[in-house]
């Protein structure tokens, strides 16, 4: 006969000296929502290990084993007699999220431990504590991501720093290991904004200059698990900002906004030499950032040089080959309210053009 039992006092079985036996440990995992039934692997307690046959008179009593401890109604233990090994099975569907782990005993009913009678309610079993378990329920990938944020709805300066971080979106995943480890990614595809897939920023990858219509994409997180569990999506609608800028501002003197003359918005390619592009850069940018890009260009093999000003007192440089305009020292609104660089674009094969650009 087996018993499973939650018994809330556990009596040690001592040796006639009175001092206490140290339990054998074993350890088991199970994986959560298996059917109930199913085998806890990897855990064996061989039955002479567990001095039963020196604990009781097994030739007058019959031995019992009995799960002790919180949680042990959600298994049951059973012998396997061909083997001489004692086994566990779950109860009941387990819950990694509601429970990762139990510490369990195993307890052995008989007739008489050892150093002890029976002289009180000879029907009444002792327990003794022979064995220790710990059984792990391992994580399944059974939660989808979810992010607990609504759709995202910005207004962005189009003159922004490229590989700027504009907005992060972060999701949620109540599962452990690499179920829970997410990428991110952005669809449709566009050409201005990247979805960073370990951390979630969302980097602007190409100049918006002159765009005014809005960006839409959305943003989806997918765990690591297998089969991998995709989130629902995070709506993103990007709005460019075009912001008056006064084409000559003078040290010292301001000019009211009504006289302002605000240079009208051209494409995003190379322009006349006549007609400077005004971009509005914040003096927080850090060094090494890209302002923008002066492509494309009629040019097949087009190349850039920085005219004025020259190159060490120029707070920005400008890449020869993709036209990059790089930020190369601190900018200093209140020192150097305007900055006006002239790029020269030419043809490797002989063909110019020249850039006026105000920073």
């Amino acid at each position: 006969m087996i018993w499973v039992a939650f018994l809330p006092f556990l009596v040690s079985c001592a040796h006639g000296n009175g001092t206490a036996e140290q339990v054998p440990f074993f350890h088991g995992h199970v994986f959560e929502n298996s059917s109930p039934g199913s085998r806890v692997n990897g855990l064996s307690v061989p039955l002479k290990r567990l001095n039963s046959q020196r604990l009781c008179r097994t030739e007058e009593f019959a031995a019992h084993f009995k799960l002790l401890g919180d949680g042990s109604d959600n298994f049951r233990v059973f012998a396997h007699h061909k083997r001489g090994h004692v086994l566990l099975k779950t109860s009941g569907v387990l819950d990694r999220e509601e429970r990762a782990e139990y510490v369990l005993s195993l307890g052995l009913c008989c007739g008489e431990c050892a150093g002890l009678s029976r002289e009180v309610d000879e029907e009444s079993p002792v327990v003794a504590e022979v064995a220790s378990i710990k059984v792990d329920v391992l994580d399944t990938n059974d939660h989808q991501p979810t992010f607990p944020g609504a759709d995202v709805k910005l207004s962005l300066d189009d003159a922004t720093a490229l590989r700027t971080a504009i907005y992060s979106v972060t999701a949620r995943d109540d599962d452990s290991g690499k179920n829970a480890e997410l990428i991110y990614f952005a669809l449709p595809k566009n050409g201005s904004f990247y979805a960073v897939p370990k951390t979630g920023d969302i980097l602007l990858v190409d100049s918006i200059l002159g765009l005014v219509e809005p960006i839409k994409f959305k943003v989806f997180a997918q765990d690591r698990g297998w089969p991998p569990r995709t989130s629902q999506s995070v709506a993103v609608e990007i709005n460019p900002r075009q912001w008056p800028v006064a084409p000559n501002p003078q040290p010292g003197k301001r000019t009211p906004q009504s006289q302002m003359k605000v240079p009208a918005r051209r494409s995003r390619s190379v322009l006349e030499s006549d007609s400077p592009v005004f971009i509005n850069v914040s003096e927080d940018a850090g060094i090494g950032s890209v302002v923008m890009n002066l492509g494309p260009v009629r040019f097949q093999s087009p190349s850039f040089e920085l005219v004025e000003p020259d190159v060490e007192s120029s707070p920005v440089s400008v890449s020869r080959d993709s036209g990059d305009i790089v930020i190369s020292r601190r900018l200093d609104r209140e020192t150097e309210p305007l900055v006006e660089i002239t790029v020269k674009v030419q043809d490797k094969r002989g063909e110019r053009k020249t850039e006026h650009t105000c920073v």
